[in-house]
């Protein structure tokens, strides 16, 4: 009797919503069973007919199924509108019905999802795995369709229900979003995530590589020493993936999931913030643009370097959300965030400019008025945890030096100097007659050939088995030699310098190439097996919006959006200095090939795309918010609380005295 007693009372305590969710649970499952039984009772009819007789629609199974599913979703539409939902509707509108249809449909894509991987992808065919993967399809299916008609098919509230006035009705949204009652819908925006990063992972499975890529294979599999050729801690990550899970597509699904968990947060962050579903939808969808998904499964250090510095993005953007007083929260968020920052550096060499504007959009977040205290705490834990993460990675993979940074000058010489002068200018610098020699013939088979960059690798003329055991590297002494010609010549060829590193710069902005890298690449091993299918329509989808809308692959398209962000004094909105921040990042990105390009790939200018991207969702979302809440109206309950949402806590102004509810927090 006591026990019941108790569990009367903790019901009682438990909140409203959940109490409700119960109730929609078991009549949303009745009405499935419904929906279910009629689907399979009228296909088996329309095939089979009587007994005696056969079906009328014998010889079209596929209209007989069709027939059935589509009286199958009339029950469920009926069954969940005027009984799982009977409270929240007044009259029938054409947005309920699209939105209705969109999911039923969605929900038959990822029904039959699993089971199109389980024989493409995996080759299995089976009776026991083909009805496992379509449980699996089934009950993802289900949890969508239960989360997309609790949030977007039958919601409480619609513009045309005589109770809410039109005029209120959106601005009620935004105050609705602070609120738990709620939830689901960030679980929706999980499942969306989820089935996106797994479609997308099972697409570039078991992940593509470059020569880049495929050299550090090596070296994460031992068969190379580990080098600073390319960074060492992706080589150990690499390595550390393998020996726990046997697999090397391992890196390609940890970068997939790391992209498309950040996005999930920042969608459940703006959806909160804004209160519109539309626009968190958008930002899940930022994940399937095109310019973004093309290296998505591209095993690259390009990629981590974005995503680490995405992902600090989405952890400022919830610090931004915490209430006052949470400063464990925060010195967590921090530490978090210095890791991502840490490895963003460790694994591009070019990305410490990137990384400073993240920084402060991350200290920024935390604290909007921080004093000196907290700057120089937040700056030395920076520099200590890169320290410490160098000289960690260097004490576990004793990285070979091969001098990659005489890359470089070499570039200028060869370039700028003619065959004979770099011949004069190595004799100078005190070079070996051997080296003298291929420095001429660097140069000449250079500009000869017309080859603007990269010349050690286009022009150098290596002798075989050079690269065999260790890989690229320049000696010590060559690289001094270098070095010594190139603060000798170039001051007294400024011009002719400059000359060519705008001829490289302006390639890389205005002619950029390798905007798809497929599975069908010449380096990629010949044991490892890629779906010709998917890499196909995946090649063709990337391309096609290439040959349509060939600027977003450019870098001077995304040059012209970070100095837009960067120097606009103010956006409307709650983001204005995080979309400073995010503009200034790409441009001090894109600023450092400008002495360095060796190449004009897209991958050179992939993390400006991505904070362009989010940089133009956050500016368009905030443009919104702030709309919406310039127009009087009658329910000031609802204007108070959205004016809070879109002005606080603004990174410009102090601390507003009343946050939102804490996101993820």
């Amino acid at each position: 009797m006591l026990h019941l007693t108790a569990l009367t009372a903790w019901g009682r305590r438990m909140p409203s919503w959940v109490r409700n969710i119960w109730r929609e649970v078991v009549a949303f499952g009745l009405v499935g069973a419904v929906a279910f039984v009629v689907e399979t009772a009228s296909f088996n009819f329309l095939i089979f007919g009587s007994p005696h007789h056969g079906g009328p629609l014998g010889s079209t199974p596929v209209l007989a199924s069709a027939i059935a599913t589509l009286l199958a979703m009339v029950v469920s539409w009926l069954g969940n509108r005027y009984w799982t939902y009977r409270d929240r509707k007044r009259t029938v509108d054409r947005r309920e019905v699209a939105w209705f249809i969109a999911v039923n449909l969605a929900g038959l894509a990822v029904t039959a999802f699993p089971v199109y991987v389980a024989h493409e992808v995996f080759a299995l065919s089976s009776p026991w795995s083909d009805n496992a993967a379509r449980l699996v399809g089934w009950a993802a299916a289900t949890l969508m369709r239960f989360a997309a008609y609790r949030a977007l098919v039958f919601t409480p509230y619609r513009e045309d229900s005589p109770d809410v006035p039109a005029t209120t009705d959106r601005r009620r949204a935004i105050s609705r979003a602070a609120r738990p009652d709620d939830l689901l819908w960030p679980c929706f925006l999980a499942v969306v995530a989820a089935i996106c990063g797994w479609a997308v992972s099972v697409a570039f499975h078991p992940g593509f590589l470059s020569q880049d890529s495929l050299e550090q294979l090596t070296q994460a599999q031992g068969v190379r020493p580990v080098t600073d050729w390319h960074p060492p801690v992706m080589a150990l990550l690499w390595r550390t993936l393998i020996d726990i899970t046997g697999a090397l597509s391992a890196m390609a699904a940890l970068q997939t999931a790391v992209l498309w968990g950040t996005l999930w947060v920042l969608a459940v962050v703006l959806w909160r913030r804004t209160g519109s579903r539309p626009l968190s939808l958008l930002m899940l969808g930022f994940g399937l643009a095109p310019h973004v998904l093309t290296f998505t499964g591209v095993v690259w250090k390009d990629v981590h370097m974005a995503y680490a510095l995405l992902a600090v993005c989405a952890v400022a953007l919830v610090a931004r959300e915490l209430p006052e007083g949470r400063e464990r929260a925060r010195w967590g968020l921090l530490v978090l965030g210095m890791l991502l920052l840490t490895y963003a550096m460790l694994v591009r060499k070019n990305g410490l400019p990137a990384v400073v504007p993240i920084f402060l959009l991350l200290v920024f977040a935390l604290w909007p008025r921080p004093g000196r205290r907290r700057w120089l705490v937040a700056a030395g834990s920076l520099l200590a945890i890169a320290a410490v993460g160098s000289l960690g990675v260097s004490s576990a993979a004793h990285p070979l030096a091969v001098r990659q940074y005489a890359q470089i000058p070499l570039d200028d010489l060869v370039h700028v100097l003619t065959p004979q002068q770099v011949r004069s200018a190595a004799t100078k610098a005190g070079a070996t007659p051997e080296f003298t020699d291929d420095l001429w013939a660097t140069a000449r088979t250079c500009q000869h050939e017309d080859i603007l960059w990269d010349a050690y690798f286009a022009c150098y003329p290596h002798k075989p088995g050079d690269r065999a055991a260790v890989g690229p590297h320049i000696e010590a002494d060559q690289a001094d030699v270098l070095l010594k010609m190139w603060t000798q010549q170039m001051p007294h060829h400024a011009t002719r310098y400059l000359e060519y590193r705008s001829r490289t710069f302006t390639r890389l902005l205005f002619q950029g190439n390798l905007q798809y890298l497929g599975g069908d690449s010449a380096v990629m091993p010949k044991d490892v097996r890629v779906n010709k299918t998917l890499d196909a329509a995946m090649k063709s989808y990337v391309m096609g919006f290439d040959r349509d809308f060939p600027w977003l692959f450019q870098g001077w398209f995304w040059l012209v959006v970070s100095l837009v962000l960067a120097l606009r004094r103010r956006w409307a909105g709650p983001w204005s200095r995080e979309l400073r921040l995010l503009g200034m990042s790409g441009v001090l990105y894109i600023a450092t090939y400008l002495p360095t390009a060796p190449q004009a790939n897209y991958r050179y200018v992939y993390w400006p795309a991505i904070a362009g991207t989010l940089g133009i969702l956050l500016a368009v979302s905030g443009a919104i918010v702030a709309r919406l809440t310039a127009h009087p109206t009658q329910d000031t309950g609802s204007t108070a609380a959205a004016e809070a949402l879109v002005s606080g806590p603004s990174t410009a102004d102090p601390p507003a005295p009343h946050r939102s509810a804490p996101v993820l927090a």
